[in-house]
C-alpha cells in the first residue's frame, strides 16, 4: 500500500511539474467560450485526454519507436499557436462589425476549443507520458488514478486562466510563446530530426527561440493586418457618412 501511494504521488508531482505549461495553453484555448461552455470544453477536453495518456503511457515503448513523431508534435503545437494568434484578431474584428451594428459579436466555435486543447495537451504532454509510464511499471490502474488526480487539478488550474485571460490578453501571447517554444524543444528531442538540429551551434537555446520568434513574426503580422484592415474600416464607414451628408444636403437644397 505505501509502495503504490509512493508512486502514485510521484505520478502525479511529476505530471504536474511537467504539465504546468499546459494550463496556460488551454485556457488560452477555451478563453472566447461562455463560461458554462468554456467549463463544458476543458472537461470534456480534458477528459478526453485523460484517455489518451492512458493508452499513450501504456504503449510508451511504441512510441518511442515512431518516427519523427515529437518533430510532428512540435509542428502541431507551432500551428494550434497561429490559430490562437488568428483566432484572437479575428474575435476583435468580429466585435469591432458588431459593436458598429449593435448586434452580439458570434462566440467561437466549441467542438473546434475543445478539439485544440485534446490535440495541445496531449501533444505538449509526450514527455510526461513517457516519464508517468516508466513510474507505472505497467500498472494501469496507478496510471490512471495518477493521471486522473493531476489533470484534474490541471483542468481546475486551466478554467482560472481563461477567466483571467478576459481580464489580461497578454496571456494569450504568452500561451502562443509557450507553445512556439514548446514545439521547437520537442524538434530538437525528435530522435530522426534532432540529430541535425544539434548541429546548429547553441542548439539547445537557439532552437526553441526559433520557435518563439515564429510566434512573434506570425503576432507582428497578424497585428499589422489588423490594423490595416480596422482603418480601412474606418475610412468606409467615413465615406459612407460623408456620401450619406452630401445626399441630404442635395435634397434639402432642392426642396428650397
Amino acid at each position: 500500500m505505501i509502495a503504490f501511494l509512493g508512486s502514485l504521488g510521484a505520478i502525479i508531482l511529476v505530471d504536474l511539474a511537467l504539465s504546468g505549461d499546459n494550463a496556460l495553453v488551454i485556457g488560452a484555448a477555451a478563453a472566447g467560450l461562455s463560461r458554462r461552455r468554456r467549463l463544458l470544453a476543458i472537461l470534456a477536453g480534458g477528459g478526453s485526454a485523460i484517455v489518451l495518456r492512458i493508452v499513450f503511457a501504456a504503449a510508451a515503448t511504441l512510441l518511442l519507436t515512431l518516427p519523427l513523431l515529437e518533430a510532428i508534435g512540435g509542428l502541431i503545437l507551432l500551428i494550434i499557436a497561429v490559430r490562437l494568434l488568428m483566432g484572437r484578431e479575428g474575435e476583435r474584428a468580429a466585435q469591432e462589425d458588431h459593436s458598429a451594428d449593435g448586434a452580439a459579436p458570434k462566440e467561437p466555435s466549441f467542438v473546434q476549443a475543445m478539439l485544440t486543447i485534446l490535440v495541445a495537451d496531449v501533444t505538449m504532454s509526450l514527455d510526461n507520458i513517457l516519464a508517468v509510464g516508466g513510474l507505472a511499471r505497467g500498472n494501469l490502474e496507478l496510471l490512471a488514478i495518477g493521471l486522473f488526480i493531476s489533470i484534474a487539478l490541471l483542468m481546475v488550474g486551466s478554467a482560472v486562466v481563461a477567466e483571467l485571460i478576459g481580464r489580461l490578453p497578454v496571456l494569450l501571447d504568452l500561451a502562443a510563446l509557450t507553445l512556439g517554444w514548446t514545439g521547437g524543444s520537442m524538434a530538437l528531442h525528435d530522435h530522426y530530426v534532432g540529430p541535425y538540429l544539434h548541429g546548429v551551434p547553441y542548439a539547445s537555446v537557439v532552437i526553441p527561440v526559433a520557435g518563439v520568434a515564429l510566434v512573434l513574426l506570425v503576432d507582428i503580422l497578424l497585428r499589422v493586418r489588423s490594423a490595416h484592415q480596422r482603418q480601412r474600416r474606418q475610412q468606409a464607414s467615413q465615406a459612407t457618412e460623408h456620401a450619406s451628408t452630401t445626399t441630404e444636403t442635395t435634397e434639402k437644397t432642392s426642396v428650397l
